[in-house]
């Protein structure tokens, strides 16, 4: 059992996940900013972001890049249900504009962000990263015992990953820096979520200082 956060994220048993920090969702160009969202919260952690993944790199923390992958020639991956969903929440969006579709530039990692060659790209197509993805034999395969989940959005795939995690029996932290969702009732209603039933909150200053 690990108790305290300098032991739950030793760099011999933990990894660092990034969670959607995508074109689509955070570039003022992207689908969510041009059908009005406020993507500046999304944009504003890319520092915080790169401080936490230079010092995993330094630390020799395990590295997975989360991205979506949804709208695709022929509609693989897009459920009758989802779409439902998409139709009744998301004013076209995944319907009628395509969101995070393969090849893409809206599927691209955003800014400065993005993994290195040596390091493993999951693409997902539901909002919990763990589902139809192989990103549990990933972990297991190194050994991991805690995650650090960061990226976007707080209250839709951090949330949903984390809850996962949690019910595979890892060690979740979630730097709270690091997170970011256009909604910030939602935004902080996950981390709420998340301290009280699922893991633990941190700051990227804490973890890196951890790492030191």
């Amino acid at each position: 059992m690990l108790i305290g956060i300098q032991h739950k994220v030793k760099p011999e048993h933990t990894a660092l996940i990034v969670i959607d920090y995508q074109n689509e969702f955070c570039h003022e160009d992207g689908v969510f900013a041009k059908a009005g969202f406020d993507v500046s919260p999304l944009r504003s952690i890319e520092n915080d972001l790169l401080r936490l993944v230079d010092g995993s790199r330094r630390a020799e923390v395990h590295l997975v890049w989360v991205r979506c992958t949804y709208n695709t020639p022929g509609n693989l991956y897009l459920s009758p249900v989802f779409m439902e969903h998409a139709l009744r929440c998301w004013n076209g969006r995944y319907s009628e504009v395509p969101v995070c579709a393969e090849g893409s530039w809206g599927q691209e990692f955003y800014g400065n962000v993005g993994p290195q060659p040596n390091e493993a790209v999951i693409s997902k197509h539901r909002y919990d990263a763990f589902v139809g993805t192989d990103l549990d034999v990933v972990l297991r395969a190194k050994a991991i015992q805690t995650i650090i989940v960061c990226g976007v959005a707080t209250n839709i795939c951090v949330e949903t990953t984390v809850r996962h995690a949690f019910c595979l029996d890892y060690y979740t932290v979630v730097p709270v820096d690091a997170v970011a969702s256009w909604d910030e009732t939602g935004h902080q209603v996950a981390l709420s979520n998340i301290k009280y039933a699922y893991g633990e909150l941190s700051t990227v200053d804490d973890i890196v200082e951890c790492w030191k």
